[in-house]
Formats: structure tokens, sequence, C-alpha cells
């Protein structure tokens, strides 16, 4: 589902710029958040929603779908978790635990900016961060 999202994403943004007339610039990628990156204490453990199966005697006799689908229920408990690793999801951690009101809400869909005249370099804000979406970046001097 996370893979069809993003090629339709991608396809819309190419299309949008062909018909104003230009090329759509890829904006780089960032790393993987890894699980070191990843603050676990934000999510709770759910067990796999397993989902119904057609017994054998069944899917050979029939063409009844063998993969059953979810309920109403389990679909709305899926939609629910988190898919966003690597990628701001605008949950106001990092603008809530700065010491610094270095972070500034760009608002709604438009993430954040961090005004590096304030930040002091804690690192609270990655630390609360929880999908390893900020970086803390050595200055150069």
């Amino acid at each position: 589902m996370t893979v069809a999202a993003g090629h339709g994403k991608k396809a819309a943004r190419h299309i949008d710029a062909w018909l104003q007339g230009t090329t759509h610039a890829l904006a780089p990628k960032h790393a993987p958040a890894t699980l070191e990156r990843i603050n676990p204490w934000y999510y709770s453990d759910a067990p796999y929603t397993v989902r119904p199966q057609l017994d054998l005697a069944r899917r050979t006799s029939s063409f009844d779908e063998v993969q059953g689908g979810l309920t109403e229920d389990n679909a709305l408990f899926e939609a629910r978790r988190c898919l966003s690793c690597g990628n701001c999801f605008e949950c106001d951690n990092c603008y809530g635990v700065c010491p610094d009101n270095a972070v500034i809400k760009l608002g709604l869909g438009k993430g954040f900016e961090f005004n590096l005249d304030y930040c002091k370099g804690c690192g609270v804000c990655v630390a609360e961060c929880p999908c390893g979406a900020i970086d803390m970046v050595a200055e150069d001097v």
C-alpha cells in the first residue's frame, strides 16, 4: 500500500510539472530510519493481524478468494498504525520539548523549521522524535 501511494504521489508531481511546462526536481532522500533512530516509547506493541484463509479443500474446489480481507475494526486499527519511519508526521514533539524555542511550526502539512540562531544543540528534539526524522549535523566553524 505504501509503495502504491508513493508511486501515485511521484506520478502526480511529474504530471503537474509537465502540465506547467517544467520538470520536477526530486528532493534529496533521507537516510533510512534504523531502530536506533526510532523512539519506541511512543508506540505500543500490537499483535499481528491474522487474516482468514480458505482451507485447502475449498481452495481447490472453488474460485473463492484464498486470502480473506480485514474486518472494518481491523482495517481501522491497521490504518492508525504509524507507517512513517524517517518521515515527519508533525506530532509536535520537537516543538513541545525544545527548551530554546528554536523549532518553528510552518503550518499543517508544511513541517517545521529550526532556527539555528536559537538552537543550542542539546538534542532533546532528536531524542524525542518518535520516527527518527530529525538529524543532528555538526556545524562547520
